[in-house]
């Protein structure tokens, strides 16, 4: 089993959830950022309970992130890569082959597309680090591309099969048995410029002890210092009381819902504290408890008057009144109705009949019988009688009077008589009631302490009932009763309530006097005031225990910070690994790189948590690598490492090298160009690479060891797309009879030739000359001078030089004549047009460029053999 699969198994069964994240985070990004370890602090409160914002979930490390798992022997090795969409600006419909053995070597230039298919191939094959996401044609915002997306042909085991690969989706587990070594995966092996070697895996838990867990404690350590949780507040409260006993031991525990109920005080406990602390202060209380009660039944009797008052208010008094003034009013209506009749009867006076007529009729009536006529009925019918108004004789008047007298008789006229009798008593009585309740000063006075506004509602309300009795009186007659006076709240049941407060605090005062009650109103006075106390604080005081909660739980969150478990690990991961066998792959491996200097000794150390064995150099006091090494020695400190866990875990699969040689110089480019073709041997090598420096060493080493199969592409702009695959190298490094093929290839692209050419094959037929003019100094560089002196190349080949010895000048002239012919033929120089060297012909051009070889050949066939000694 891997060591990643190790560790996967580990931190399933071990870990939490969020170190799990971490690990993920870890193996995919190698060096994690501040907001790494943010979401990371962020899901570690989570896992305590603690809540986040954002929406921000754990993503553990899982089998989806790891190289797959299995056999050692088991061999991947990669056939192609095709059909790649909305990578960068990469050309759709390419297709980049790869040698199943040997080297494969893919050269691009500055945006020539290289790194969009390197990262591809990171992501595909799970490698250490992909090199971040990968973006579609940025140049077309807007233009809705898909996910980048590519088809793999592989071999696996000798079975030939597709894999589909979409970028946010898991990439298929056979891939990842290819590995990958690049200038992100070589930082990894050299643990923040410790001069320690980390096996891949095992970095992974080390990270995770020794920056992790101290970069997460850190952020727990500045929120922790950031919580106050002062309790300064809860000083002040009396110890006897609820209050103090509450927040004895204040804590995470305290009884939040207790904290509410006594930091609120009702009204009435307000009002009760005041009379506490009034009553206890009482020199007299007796004293003042007779003042309260007399006070009491002055307001007491004040509320008994205004209601004795307020019975001529009552709807029931109201609708009595209008009765009695309606019975009047309709009985009167009736006795002018019959008047108005008796008039109708006789001509007679105006107003005969009625109210003033009836009082004179009336009048005359009692005259007669009382004084004029005593003992006779009226009207009198005797002898010598005479009408009482009038004083004449009777006779000629006697049937007029007799019907005035049946007409007062009628019962009509009695009934409104008794009807304005009832009401004018009525009104009498209230005429003669005052309404007048009695509110003076003193009651005013007495009156303190009740609400703001009792004295001046009395005396508004006073106004309001004097109101009401005008308004009575005057409606009885007029009979307008729709617009009523509307009285104010009657003050009668306040003015009970506030004789009965008044009582109350008496009887408060009475208990005050009594030294065994009194101690028991001081308990209760203790207890309200620690709870008015509490009143202004009980909002920060629950604040104070949310942040004591809170800080509790963050406390609990030092448990998952503790190193020593994440060192057992790796003590145990080391100790299968970390052997002497390892020891002497890492020396070979460095020996073969340049830097066999650097010596490595087994030498365990726990350092933060963390378990590592060094690289013991020259200077063994140096406790960072870059102190004695430079940039390109620990480069090739990376890719020896690289190399050595390959040979150790018998990995079949094929290899992935993307731009190994930064940093490094042409010596170190030499060599690792060596090894790598050197590992060709083995396993398919995949190389890719913008150096063309290194190119050359690659190529230069491929052609001495003739047995190693290699296959070339480079990669090119077409258009406005990049990443169009070519077979083979790009112009300026390829061969000379490579380039008498293309030339030779070009030239039979221009027949048929014309009888007279036309400028666009005149300008293809100087740019094939200026072609021809470089091979011929390709043919000087490779075989005139025999690779003694060569381009891109730090050296002179001394050891080639016997073999200059001994050209033929007619070689030499046919060269110079050649070169010549196509530098006067060549785009590159402008012609004057008198003088213009006119175009070859194509049998013409097929010959010089057959010529090309045949110089090459005469060279190596006519060069004279040096003098053996």
């Amino acid at each position: 089993m891997s060591i990643l699969n190790d560790v996967l198994l580990w931190s399933e069964k071990d870990l939490s959830l969020w170190l799990r994240d971490a690990a993920r985070r870890l193996l995919l990004n190698q060096q994690l950022d501040l907001q790494d370890f943010r979401d990371l602090y962020a899901l570690l409160k989570h896992d305590k309970g603690i809540e986040i914002p954002g929406g921000l979930k754990a993503v553990p490390l899982s089998a989806d992130h790891i190289p797959a798992g299995g056999e050692a022997a088991f061999s991947v090795t990669l056939h192609s890569m095709s059909n790649l969409q909305n990578v960068n600006r990469i050309m759709p419909g390419q297709t980049l082959p790869f040698s199943e053995k040997g080297v494969t070597v893919i050269y691009g230039g500055n945006g020539a597309g290289k790194s969009g298919y390197a990262r591809v191939l990171k992501h595909a094959c799970r490698a250490r680090d992909r090199g971040g996401d990968i973006l579609g044609d940025v140049t077309k915002a807007g233009v809705p591309g898909g996910k980048p997306r590519a088809t793999f042909t592989a071999c696996l085991n000798g079975d030939v099969k597709s894999f589909h690969w979409t970028s946010g989706s898991v990439a298929p587990p056979e891939l990842s048995y290819v590995s990958v070594f690049d200038s992100f995966c070589a930082n990894a092996y050299l643990l923040e410029g410790d001069a320690a070697y980390l096996p891949r895996g095992l970095d992974v838990v080390e990270a995770l002890a020794g920056k992790v867990v101290p970069e997460v404690l850190a952020l727990l350590n500045e929120e922790l210092n950031s919580v106050e949780v002062s309790l300064d507040i809860l000083s002040g409260f009396d110890k006897k009381s609820a209050v103090g006993k509450l927040f004895q031991g204040f804590g995470e525990d305290t009884n939040r819902d207790e904290i509410s109920r006594l930091g609120t005080l009702s009204s009435e406990e307000v009002e009760r504290l005041g009379e506490l602390e009034l009553a206890i202060a009482e020199p007299d209380p007796i004293l003042k408890f007779q003042s309260l009660k007399t006070s009491a039944s002055h307001i007491k009797s004040l509320a008994k008057t205004i209601k004795e008052k307020e019975k001529f208010t009552t709807q029931k008094a109201l609708e009595k009144l209008q009765r009695f003034a309606k019975e009047s009013a309709d009985a009167k209506a009736g006795v002018d109705a019959a008047a108005l009749l008796l008039r109708a009867e006789d001509e007679l006076l105006p107003g005969t009949g009625e109210t003033i007529w009836k009082e004179l009729f009336l009048a005359a009536k009692k005259y007669s019988i009382e004084v004029a006529y005593v003992g006779h009925d009226f009207p009198s019918e005797g002898e010598g009688a005479a009408c009482v108004l009038c004083q004449q004789p009777a006779k000629s008047v006697i049937g007029r009077m007799q019907r005035f007298n049946n007409f007062i008789s009628e019962n009509a006229t009695k009934v409104a008589s008794e009807k304005k009798a009832a009401l004018e008593k009525i009104l009498d009585q209230i005429d003669r009631s005052s309404f007048d309740f009695g509110l003076n000063q003193a009651l005013a006075v007495e009156l303190e302490g009740a609400s703001a506004n009792l004295v001046g509602n009395l005396e508004l309300y006073q106004k309001q009932l004097d109101a009401y009795k005008v308004w009575m009186l005057e409606a009885a007659k007029s009979l307008e009763w729709e617009v009523v006076p509307k009285l104010a709240k009657s003050p009668v049941a306040e003015l009970r309530q506030f004789a009965a407060s008044k009582i109350w605090k008496g009887r408060v005062y009475k208990r005050a006097s009594d030294p065994e009650k009194l101690k028991k109103l001081s308990e209760e006075l203790v207890e309200l005031k620690a709870r008015r106390l509490l009143v202004p604080l009980t909002e920060a005081i629950l604040a104070l225990h949310d942040r004591v909660i809170y800080r509790a739980k963050l406390e609990t969150c030092k448990a998952d910070l503790n190193p020593r478990v994440l060192s057992a690990k790796s003590k145990e991961i080391a100790g299968k690994i970390i052997t002497d066998s390892l020891r002497k792959a890492l020396d070979e491996e460095f020996t073969k790189l340049g830097i066999g200097h650097i010596k490595t000794k087994l030498k365990e150390r726990v350092d933060r948590g963390t378990v590592k064995f060094t690289l013991l150099l020259d200077l063994p006091a140096a406790k960072k690598i870059e102190h004695v090494l430079s940039e390109g020695e620990q480069r090739a400190v990376s890719l020896g490492a690289f190399l050595a866990e390959l040979k150790l875990s018998e990995h079949r699969g094929g290899i992935i090298f993307d731009d190994p040689v930064s940093s490094l110089d042409h010596v170190r480019r030499r060599l690792v160009a060596k090894r790598l073709v050197e590992e060709a041997a083995n396993r398919q090598v995949i190389v890719l690479t913008h150096d063309i420096s290194f190119l050359s060493e690659l190529i230069d080493t491929l052609n001495e060891e003739k047995q190693i199969p290699h296959l070339v592409h480079h990669l090119e702009w077409v258009g406005e797309a990049a990443g169009v695959v070519k077979q083979g190298l790009p112009w300026d490094k390829t061969g000379y009879k490579e380039r008498v093929k293309q030339l030779g290839d070009r030239a039979k692209k221009m027949e048929p030739w014309p009888i007279y050419p036309g400028e666009d094959l005149v300008r293809d037929v100087r740019l094939l000359y200026s072609d021809i003019r470089s091979t011929v100094e390709r043919v000087v560089e490779d075989v005139v001078l025999n690779g003694i002196v060569t381009r891109f190349s730090d050296m002179v080949g001394v050891g080639n030089l016997h073999k200059i010895t001994g050209l033929r000048k007619q070689d030499a002239d046919d060269i110079v004549a050649l070169w010549k012919k196509g530098h006067r033929i060549t785009e590159a120089h402008f012609q004057a047009p008198n003088k213009e060297m006119p175009v070859a012909n194509l049998d013409e051009i097929k010959n010089d460029i057959e010529s090309i070889q045949r110089l090459a050949d005469n060279v190596n066939k006519f060069r004279v053999k040096p003098i053996e000694v």
